[in-house]
């Protein structure tokens, strides 16, 4: 998996960094996992750089395809 870099910026969270790179909060502990040597804190120290992997497009599930199938609206 390929992985672009992104340097944080004072006080951001590791869900406002995935929010900007996926689009969606709920996807930080991809970019957590590709980041081991950094600390899990509630905000990000400024300067830091995180990898953010690149994501292919089937690897993100929209929010109709997390429900269950009859919670699913066709």
């Amino acid at each position: 998996m390929a992985n672009t870099q992104y340097t944080v910026q004072d006080g951001e969270r590791w869900d406002t960094v995935a929010y900007k790179a996926y689009g969606r909060a709920d996807l930080a502990h991809i970019i957590i996992a590709a980041n081991p040597g950094v600390p899990i804190t509630a905000r990000l120290e400024g300067g830091t750089v995180l990898d953010i992997p690149i994501l292919e497009e089937t690897a993100v599930k929209t929010d109709a395809e997390l429900l269950p199938p009859w919670k699913r609206i066709f």
